[in-house]
């Protein structure tokens, strides 16, 4: 083969190639064996169904494993994938790509696949780039190496490479090829299930292949298995109905464990927070020998505490153009700082002190802990306080993800410099708050929005499941995996910790709970904020669906109210005729609508369909004036309408920064309504002068004028202290806004006139959000403003605590809604005339002129707030998920998946944790995670006779068919298995799945199937009865 190679180095330089010449390879070659896999990795029926779904064609595809992409063409268009993106190439490229990385092991190389030509041949730039051949070598190279096939016909592949493309990996990669299929016949399996008469499904008459390659026919030798069996072997809840089965089929079909750091990118685990005190000091002690023998060679940039750090020593080495890039891409930054030869020098010393599983990643993991470690000294990390600094304050609330970050980066520059900040915030957060890291993550979700409080939650079930893949993962995709039901036992409790901080910080950006100094909180604080939380979100979406329904019609209401005396009748049937006049038939709908139906005064043409003779003595027990009862249907929907927009104001006051929040609380508040006044005029002479006449408005022109899309508001503090807010339910959005007066003139509304129309105050703002047409460009312009309703007096004295403290549910946030709610439904009556329709009876009629103004006073607004329940602000999508109350778009998040499983809009949490609609899973029991309230994750246990007697309970609530350890069975290197160790860090038992490995047992993540950390201190010392 490498006498093959050599002969394309006499072919010239490669990018005078028309087509890359091809090198015979051997099957047997380690090229070879891996090319065969490739062979078998293209051609995973998942990622088969995935290209057909994309409609993307298989011929021509090109591959950047280092990016994560894919790019190829779909109905003819170049179109690029990437596992950032929703189109599910994330969850099902996992084993191809990592395949594809042997053959484009280095950032920017490509391989383009399927390569055409004959089977024994591969083109010779992907075989340099296999081998860490030059692949444009100058012709000097080409030389040399030629002269050295001819004298020693072989490759020599670089060190690095050698594990990666060993016997070893080749046969792991294997097996997980034979576990993707495995997974692809269960999610498929699922997906087709349809109820019995009973409602059920049965899984264990379901039968589905057993990849000859995979984990499982390793361990059964069954070639077919139930699909209740399989699932039972992995743990997982074995699904009862046909919903259940397809929830488990949009579960199994994430694959977390691609997002999981890898040796070259994508971030580290964490895992300072796992080491306890006597770990910490040897790790300590390491660094400092390393720092002695490195001594630091700061710029004269660098002075002061910071040039001294770990952090900055490390620096150092990193090329000018990544240092120079830090404060726009620290991710990238942090990722070559970890895997500099320095850093990976360091972390292999800390590995062999404190003995951690040697791994692709146990070196960047090492070093990681001590950076964060030199960073935040102590044992265990805390987003209330990491480095001093409190990321989920109660000043933060309000504030987005990268602001947070921002203030964090700023806290740290005194500690680290100005230049180490953005990777020492990122390392530090993947510490404590890693959801802070995720991608693409929207401006509008705020820390201390029930949406973010859906978002931790999910956030912190990813983190438990997958450490460190959080910082791979997008907004969408973490919102996605929460569309998904828990799939197992451990799932379940894995979601009862992850609500603990989330609604804590919830509690204490929205002023429920207090905060304290020792960041403890006590069982009956989390259950006020989760009760405070659920209470918030079920009025927000009885809001969102109220305002998001259709408004009442005449129709409707006479068609139901018909139904009701005469459900066997077609009231839609036009079959009805005066009998002294001949015109085309008309419904006994139409005539119910228009008024009283008269018994003598009609006759059918259809006296089969409709005998109108025979039911009209039945015409007494309608309701005698349908009219009557629309209109009063139409004030409770408009009198929801009002209440529905109080709520979300006072939600959007909510989440206002706490010390506006608190300003607002303290002042007089009044509420302003702008127009613009009238201009309109022709040019005519008087007495041969120019002069402008004041013009009429028409009814159009004149809606024109209103600023009916938002309000001002006004707010007093003192005399000398005024602010203005901007309110826009269309635009979802609270506005701090300036550039008015401190004090506002009074311009009442009133009528065009031809002699007396206020000219107004001229002001230089943004009116864009409150009229129809803003105007054409932003120059001072004049306004009218007049004042809504009663001004909100300051407070004389503190507000008396209502049974649910906080700003949302402040009863004066909640009377300042009111005026909103009145103003943004004041032009109902258009909505209700339009409503009420006009019947075939009543054309020709001269109709209320006030019809005429629907489009024109009315539909803007209504149409605004609808698309703004949907989440289209001003005309254009909110890439975001979620709607103007802060709830889930169905097919919006990851359209793919959640279109497939059919969820709501308003059930974020699958498990009910918060919106509680229903599901079997949840915090039914509240002890079950306050009793473990201020510990962290997967809290252990004291009670070594508790253990010994419910082994085998806690144990089974793992995932994975991994048998209990024995402590009477002999164990051979590589077997797993559930068991209790005593960590170092808070010196309780905790259950977990490890692995032995050189004669000592670690930890094992089911989910990436890798082991991690430091030896398990005592593991199997406790074993099942």
């Amino acid at each position: 083969m490498a006498t093959s190679f050599a002969k394309t180095l006499s072919s010239g330089p490669a990018k005078e190639w028309l087509q890359p010449p091809r090198v015979d390879i051997h099957p047997d070659s380690t090229l070879g064996r891996w090319y065969l896999q490739l062979d078998d990795a293209f051609i995973d029926p998942g990622f088969r169904e995935w290209l057909q779904e994309q409609k993307l064609e298989q011929t021509t595809l090109t591959f950047i494993p280092s990016q994560g992409e894919v790019r190829g063409y779909v109905n003819g268009q170049l179109k690029t994938f990437s596992t950032s993106d929703d189109s599910g190439w994330s969850d099902v490229s996992r084993t191809l790509l990592s395949t594809l990385t042997l053959f484009a092991p280095e950032p920017g190389q490509e391989v383009r696949f399927p390569w055409h030509g004959r089977d024994d041949q591969i083109p010779a730039p992907i075989v340099a780039q296999f081998y860490g051949e030059p692949v444009n070598p100058t012709p000097a190279q080409a030389a040399t190496r030629l002269a050295q096939i001819k004298q020693h016909p072989s490759f020599e592949m670089p060190d690095s490479y050698a594990s990666a493309r060993s016997d070893e990996a080749l046969s792991t990669q294997a097996q997980l090829l034979g576990n993707d299929a495995n997974r692809h016949a269960m999610v498929k399996a699922l997906k087709a299930q349809v109820d019995d008469v009973n409602g059920r499904v049965d899984l264990d008459n379901v039968q589905i292949p057993i990849d000859p390659r995979s984990e499982l026919f390793a361990t059964t030798r069954r070639s077919r298995m139930s699909l209740s069996e399989v699932l039972q072997s992995e743990g997982t809840k074995v699904p009862t109905n046909s919903e259940q089965a397809h929830g488990l089929a949009l579960t199994l079909s994430f694959d977390l464990a691609h997002r999981a750091p890898g040796p070259a990118s994508g971030g580290v685990r964490p895992t300072a927070a796992l080491l306890g005190a006597t770990a910490l000091r040897r790790m300590n002690t390491q660094v400092k020998q390393w720092m002695t023998q490195h001594p630091s060679q700061p710029t004269p940039s660098q002075t002061g505490p910071a040039a001294t750090t770990l952090l900055n020593r490390l620096l150092e080495n990193l090329p000018d153009s990544t240092r120079l890039a830090i404060r726009d891409n620290p991710s990238a930054a942090l990722d070559q700082l970890i895997r500099s030869p320095e850093a990976v020098e360091l972390g292999k010393r800390i590995q062999t002190t404190l003995k951690i599983i040697d791994t692709p990643t146990s070196a960047i993991e090492s070093v990681s802990a001590a950076l964060v470690q030199a960073l935040d000294p102590g044992v265990g990390k805390s987003p209330f306080n990491l480095a001093g600094y409190n990321l989920y304050s109660i000043e933060n609330a309000g504030a987005s993800h990268a602001e947070i970050v921002r203030r964090f980066t700023l806290h740290l520059e005194s500690t680290v410099g100005v230049e180490g900040a953005p990777v020492a915030a990122r390392l530090l957060l993947t510490a404590a708050a890693p959801e802070l890291l995720v991608k693409n993550v929207p401006p509008q979700l705020v820390y201390g929005s029930h949406t973010w409080a859906n978002f931790a939650i999910e956030a912190s079930r990813i983190e438990q499941q997958v450490p460190g893949a959080l910082a791979n993962m997008t907004f969408s995709q973490v919102m996605a995996f929460g569309a998904a039901p828990s799939a197992s036992l451990e799932s379940d409790d894995q979601l009862s910790e992850a609500g603990r901080l989330p609604v804590i910080s919830w509690g204490i950006a929205n002023g429920v709970i207090k905060r304290n100094a020792g960041h403890t909180y006590t069982p009956s604080e989390f259950t006020a904020a989760l009760t405070a939380l659920n209470k918030q979100q079920k009025e927000l979406e009885w809001a969102s669906k109220t305002l998001s329904a259709p408004a009442p019609t005449r129709r409707e209401v006479a068609l139901a109210e018909l139904k009701r005396v005469f459900p066997n009748i077609d009231p839609t049937l036009q079959v009805l005729q005066r009998p002294w006049v001949k015109h085309t038939p008309v419904s006994l709908l139409d005539i119910y609508m228009t008024g009283p139906i008269d018994p003598k005064g009609w006759e059918s043409k259809d006296t089969y369909n409709l005998p109108f003779d025979q039911i009209s003595f039945r015409f007494a027990q309608l309701e005698p004036n349908i009219k009557t009862t629309f209109a009063e249907h139409f004030q409770a929907y408009r009198q929801s309408h009002e209440l529905a927009i109080a709520i979300q104001f006072k939600y959007q006051l909510s989440l206002l920064p706490d010390a506006e929040r608190e300003k607002i609380d303290n002042a007089q508040v009044s509420f302003h309504e702008l127009r613009r006044p009238y201009t309109k005029a022709t040019k005519t002479h008087f007495y041969g002068k120019a002069i402008l006449r004041p013009q009429k408005y028409t009814d159009e022109e004149e809606e024109k004028l209103k600023g009916k899309h938002a309000l001002l508001i006004r707010v007093e503090h003192s005399q000398d202290d005024v602010s203005y807010y901007r309110y826009s339910p269309g635009q979802v959005k609270l506005t701090r806004v300036d550039g008015f007066p401190t004090t506002l003139p009074e311009h009442p509304p009133k009528s065009w006139s031809p002699n007396v129309n206020p000219p107004g105050i001229r002001l230089d703002i943004d009116d864009s959000a409150y009229f129809d047409a803003p105007a054409p460009q932003r120059n001072p312009t004049n306004y009218l403003l007049s004042q809504l309703g009663d001004i909100q007096a300051k407070p004389q004295k503190a507000e008396t605590q209502s049974s649910i403290p906080g700003a949302y549910f402040s009863s004066r946030n909640g009377s300042l809604g009111l005026t909103p709610g009145t103003f943004f439904t004041r032009d109902y009556e258009s909505l209700e005339q339009a409503s009420a329709g006009v019947t075939e009876l009543e054309k020709g009629k001269v109709y209320d002129a006030k019809l005429k103004k629907l489009f024109l006073s009315f539909i803007p607004f209504y149409d605004g707030i609808q698309s703004a329940i949907k989440g289209d602000v001003s005309g254009a999508i909110f890439d975001i998920g979620f709607d103007a109350l802060g709830f889930i778009i169905p097919g919006v998040i990851a359209g793919r998946k959640a279109y497939k499983a059919g969820r709501g809009g308003f059930n974020i949490i699958k498990s009910g944790l918060i919106a509680g609609a229903g599901e079997s899973i949840g915090i039914v029991d509240v002890r079950n995670i306050t009793k473990n309230l201020n510990k962290a994750a997967n809290a252990g246990y004291k009670d070594i006779q508790f253990l010994t007697k419910n082994a085998n309970d806690v144990l089974s609530r793992l995932k994975g068919n991994y048998a209990h350890y024995n402590v009477s069975q002999t164990y051979t290197e590589n077997a797993i298995a559930k068991g209790f160790f005593l960590s170092e860090a808070d010196a309780l038992w905790h259950p977990t799945v490890a692995i032995l490995k050189k004669g000592s047992w670690y930890a094992y993540n089911t989910v990436t199937k890798v082991p991690y950390g430091v030896q398990l201190g005592q593991f199997g010392l406790l074993g099942a009865p």
